[in-house]
């Protein structure tokens, strides 16, 4: 028997639960623990051809004849195709414009046809009836190959001498850039101390755990092609098959299913998925291709690959005048298609300044093509690489000058009292909070403990190192700030359609795919909250073009602040038209003095109409209300949120190195996270805690190696090495909440954490090695350079 009393029941009804910053349960996920998930490798059908590629064994090469002859020999191989077979057929890839390259750009044919540029990539793709099949008769391919010269190091790219990748280009350098901003000469005359610094960061890639793949199945009766494809952007798929095979764009159906991690890599556009969505259209068959690990480790997108010097003007009492920095960064074989190759050299060298007041910044960076896999986004783009050279430029600032680490942080960080702040750059920081967190990480991990235990430990023949970020993330960009610095495309808005069903439950359209994010279950939250529906009457539909309304995906930790704008916008609209109809079936005068609480409309006087109650007369009896009040449940909105925003950070690494072995332990990780308002703390902590680990393995583990002859000795996870359980410490999180000025206050939190990780660890290795004159520049901080480092100073390390 229900003893509730009639005025708590009202306070109930009127008033409903805030699920935003709660954590409620996170739903799309329990089908995936379940076993329930699909992805492109469990998506098969009948009569499905499989695709096995034939890769380039050579870096750099004229291609002199291909001979299929023995491959179509093999009973159940439907088609094998050449560069040759496709041309005119399928478009190139051709890079976008860019306003900072040299004038020209990349042509990647899907299948090469005269030339080779890297190991692996595609020159012939077999369809069979099985994989194995299709793996052998690709083996029966006979390709000649004339080697050319190899660009291995793109500085060495950058010299007049230089093998010439691509000759219509004139240099290897498809991006070079040159800025100034501010009085760099006055702040260079006022300085009292010049301080420069060189941080190399080695070849990573995303390595998500589930690799690219490609479902594509024709349809008779349709005359269309419905595409399975694990992409970060969906309807930016299904234009470009669209306008690279020749295929109306609603002949299209693009389906992006559960997908295991991207992180940028299945943001940008391959030959691989291209070849399958045209066999599948010439075949009128399905057609898959899935990649293996070796596959993915050659051909799909690398990233920070850099070399960066910088230079700091620097006052008396320690605050940076002016910042210098010349950034050249290895893009790989051809411009990535459609980003192009400006990513990281323009965000590494443009953001470098980060969250510290800096006014007069100068910047010449270059990406220069090589004989090595194409560079792409991942999590952070630049970013991460620009953080690493900053914080070590200031370590190496405090150590010229006799002071702590942290209080030349502290007096070059930005303030709040000195907000809205523009940066020498131009970007405007409001709304961050950089000196409250790293306030707060200095007081919750005891720094002046951590500093005195330092000290003890050092007179005691053992290395302990503290490293400190303090970092900016640009987020959730809108149509004024590029994704990608120089081309013209923006996309910086996105939609989503609210559709109250006749039962009276509401359906949430959306294309915004999930690599792991919980994308579904946050906007489960923000769209209870915005429209009064209980969380169980909700229910997304996503990553469909035959469903979903027009948007550009996930990327740029931009989902929760264009997803959930436009479910805010979207949801004030539905509300109103649901009121509007509800106070003219409640007799009521105006919508005013009702509400929706838990899916059912309240009014002040405790009046109840269920929405399923509404809907029944809306739909099936919309005689009894005039049709210009019950106008439709159907509302689709874009939300643009212009500028973007800076979530923000400061992480605290403490390391010790074993001077024997030069192995690192992370002894404490801490960090204070800033990202808005949180909408899940627990998919929150989730997204701090995987991108540290990701930090972690860029500062000491990860390292693609190309021998000179391009080609790529850590194929296998044997040599590619990343974090495991035993090297992740404990991850003490805190945050603060400055709300963003867009809609919900909401910014984005999946790639800041990544940017600080690997500055921290780095940082913490190198403040371990300064304590006995050791140096290391060179990141991952691996064993072999530590102990070079270690065998290389003054003294040859420590005594134990």
């Amino acid at each position: 028997m229900d003893k509730r009393t009639d005025q708590e029941d009202m306070v109930r009804t009127t008033k409903q639960a805030q699920l935003v910053g709660t954590n409620m349960a996170i739903s799309d996920a329990r089908y995936l623990v379940m076993g329930e998930g699909r992805y492109v490798g469990d998506i098969n059908l009948p009569r499905m051809l499989h695709v096995a590629f034939l890769r380039s064994i050579h870096a750099h090469a004229r291609i002199v004849s291909v001979d299929v002859s023995e491959a179509l020999k093999i009973p159940g191989v439907e088609a094998v195709l050449t560069g040759n077979d496709i041309l005119g057929k399928i478009a190139p890839f051709i890079s976008q414009p860019q306003r900072y390259s040299s004038g020209q750009v990349t042509t990647q044919e899907l299948l090469a046809r005269e030339f080779v540029r890297f190991v692996g990539e595609p020159i012939c793709a077999v369809a069979a009836v099985d994989l194995c099949l299709a793996e052998d008769a690709a083996e029966r391919i006979v390709v000649k190959y004339e080697p050319l010269p190899v660009v291995f190091d793109p500085r060495e790219g950058l010299a007049p001498e230089s093998t010439l990748l691509h000759p219509q280009m004139g240099s290897n350098a498809l991006i070079h850039r040159s800025f100034a901003g501010g009085d760099l000469d006055g702040a260079y005359a006022r300085a009292a101390h010049i301080v420069k610094h060189s941080v190399r960061s080695t070849r990573k890639t995303a390595l998500p755990m589930e690799g690219r793949g490609c479902v594509a199945a024709y349809r008779y009766d349709q005359t269309t092609l419905t595409v399975w494809m694990n992409h970060q952007l969906p309807y930016v798929a299904r234009y470009l098959l669209s306008t690279h095979l020749g295929i109306r764009e609603n002949d299209i159906r693009l389906i992006a299913p559960d997908t295991g991690g991207g992180y940028g890599q299945k943001a940008s556009f391959y030959p691989e998925e291209f070849i399958v969505t045209y066999l599948s259209w010439t075949l009128k068959r399905p057609v898959k291709w899935v990649e293996d690990r070796l596959q993915n480790l050659k051909g799909s997108s690398h990233a920070r690959d850099q070399f960066i010097d910088v230079e700091a003007a620097v006052a008396e009492d320690g605050r940076l005048l002016a910042l210098k920095a010349r950034v050249v960064v290895d893009i790989g074989a051809y411009s990535i298609y459609p980003w192009t190759g400006g990513m990281e050299p323009l965000q590494t060298a443009g953001l470098m300044t980060g969250p510290y007041r800096i006014a007069n910044h100068a910047y010449e960076t270059f990406g220069v093509v090589t004989n090595k896999t194409p560079v792409g986004p991942y999590r952070g783009v630049g970013r991460p690489t620009a953080s690493l050279a900053i914080e070590q430029l200031i370590d190496a600032v405090a150590r010229t000058m006799h002071m702590d680490p942290a209080e030349v942080r502290a007096i070059n960080l930005v303030r709040r009292d000195e907000m809205p702040y523009r940066a020498a750059n131009k970007l405007v920081h409001d709304r961050t909070s950089y000196y409250d967190c790293f306030e707060l990480a200095l007081a919750k991990s005891d720094y002046q403990g951590l500093r005195n235990e330092q000290r003890a430990l050092l007179r005691r023949g053992k290395l302990l190192g503290i490293g400190l970020c303090s970092y900016a993330e640009l987020t959730g960009l809108g149509t004024k700030t590029p994704v990608a610095p120089g081309t013209k495309m923006r996309p910086g808005r996105d939609s989503v359609t609210l559709r109250l069903e006749p039962t009276g439950v509401l359906s949430v359209l959306a294309c915004m795919p999930s690599q792991g994010q919980r994308i579904s279950t946050a906007l489960t939250q923000v769209a209870a909250d915005a429209t009064g529906f209980s969380p169980e009457d909700i229910k997304i539909y996503e990553n469909d073009s035959a469903v979903a309304p027009y948007a550009f995906g996930t990327f740029a930790s931009r989902t929760s602040v264009l997803g959930a704008g436009a479910i805010i916008i979207a949801a004030g609209e539905l509300k109103q038209r649901i009121l509007n109809c509800a106070a003219y079936v409640m007799k009521k005068n105006t919508a005013e003095s009702l509400q929706i609480v838990d899916s059912v409309v309240v009014s002040v006087d405790g009046q109840r109409l269920t929405l399923a109650e509404l809907c029944q007369i809306c739909f099936f009896e919309a005689h009894k209300i005039p049709s210009e009040i019950n106008i439709g449940f159907d509302v689709t909105k874009f939300y643009d949120p212009s500028f973007g925003s800076f979530a923000n950070g400061t992480h605290v690494a403490v390391v010790e190195i074993d001077t024997r072995t030069g192995r690192v332990h992370i002894v404490k990780y801490l960090t204070v996270e800033d990202c808005g308002r949180m909408i899940n703390p627990a998919a929150v902590r989730g997204q701090v805690e995987g991108a540290v680990v990701q930090g972690i393995g860029e500062a000491l583990f990860e390292e693609l190696i190309y021998d000179r002859s391009g080609q790529l000795i850590t194929g296998t996870l044997m040599d590619y090495t990343i974090p495991t359980f035993g090297d992740v410490p404990d991850i003490e999180l805190h945050h603060l909440e400055t709300a963003s000025n867009q809609e919900g206050g909401f910014k984005g939190v999946g790639e800041g954490p990544q940017i600080g990780g690997f500055a921290a660890v780095a940082g913490a290795v190198t403040d371990a090695l300064a304590q006995v004159s050791a140096t290391l520049s060179e990141f991952p901080a691996s064993p072999e350079r530590i102990l070079r480092s270690l065998n290389e100073a003054p003294g040859k390390g420590v005594s134990c």
